[in-house]
């Protein structure tokens, strides 16, 4: 029974049985720090080394015959490659020829297509360039219209802002005016009222001074009673002149939210509900 190692190189035969000679190294540990371990680790290594070096002095060997015959095969190669090339390439090269000539033409053709889209492209490019044009110069005068006529709304809306301003100081101070007047009426009666009380309190006699007391504070009530009716009426007139300013205050300030804002579509619902409150009673 043949017990020698399969190797795919019968050459390597030899070098695959010897590695059962060295298996022994295996794992091999020696104190090398010792002069015996030493002298042991290089004699192993020589016996292992051996192999190896057997093994690459083989492989050159069998290379140099597998180039050897590798060169002649290239030889012979070449030489039958050059009669095949004296019958082929004269086809090649009308085949060649040709395919360039197709592909010339093909490319000369895609440049034409080529040529012709973008001269399209261009003229489309400058017409829509001159649409854009256009359009945006009308857009330039909308916006100039545009802004022109905001320009005075605003100035008109501003005027009348103003003017409504300064009718409302108007009459503010004409009410604080009025307010200040009857201050000084009520005032000046009081003191009146005073100084009549103080000249019947003088002219009182003992007899009479009950009577007197009497008399004058049933005049007294009644002053304070008129006095009290005049302001009530005189309180009711600032209210009311209160509730006039308020109310020409807020239909000024629709009339001019309406005025600034009632162009735009979405304020349309707004803008009915302004007219509705300003619609006479």
């Amino acid at each position: 029974m043949n017990t020698q190692p399969a190797t795919a190189i019968a050459e390597y035969s030899p070098i695959e049985a010897a590695l059962a000679g060295i298996e022994k190294f295996r794992n091999l540990v020696v104190d090398v720090k010792t002069e015996q371990g030493m002298k042991d680790a290089k004699a192993a290594h020589r016996e292992v080394a051996a192999v190896r070096i057997a093994l690459e002095k083989t492989r050159e060997q069998l290379k140099k015959d597998v180039l050897e015959r590798g060169r002649l095969i290239d030889g012979e190669a070449k030489r039958i490659a050059v009669k095949v090339a004296e019958i082929e390439d004269p086809i090649k090269t009308q085949i060649q020829a040709e395919e360039r000539r197709a592909e010339e033409a093909r490319h000369a053709a895609i440049e034409a297509e080529q040529k012709r889209l973008a001269e399209e492209e261009a003229a489309r490019k400058r017409a829509e360039e001159e649409r854009l044009a256009a359009e945006r110069r009308k857009l330039d005068e909308d916006r100039a219209r545009f802004e022109a006529e905001q320009r005075a709304a605003r100035e008109k809306v501003e005027a009348e802002e103003r003017a409504s301003r300064k009718r409302i100081e108007e009459a503010e101070a004409q009410a604080k005016a009025q307010r200040q007047a009857e201050e000084d009426r009520l005032r000046a009666e009081r003191e009146r009222v005073d100084a009549e009380r103080r000249k019947l309190e003088e002219d009182a006699r003992a007899e009479q001074f009950r009577k007197d007391e009497e008399a004058r504070a049933v005049r007294l009530v009644e002053q304070i009673k008129r006095e009290t009716e005049e302001n009530a009426r005189a309180a009711a007139e600032r209210e009311r002149q209160r509730l006039i300013l308020e109310k020409t205050d807020a239909r000024t300030s629709l009339e001019l939210w309406r005025n600034r804002y009632g162009h735009m579509p979405e304020y349309a619902d707004v803008v009915r509900a302004i007219d509705e409150c300003l619609e006479p009673a």
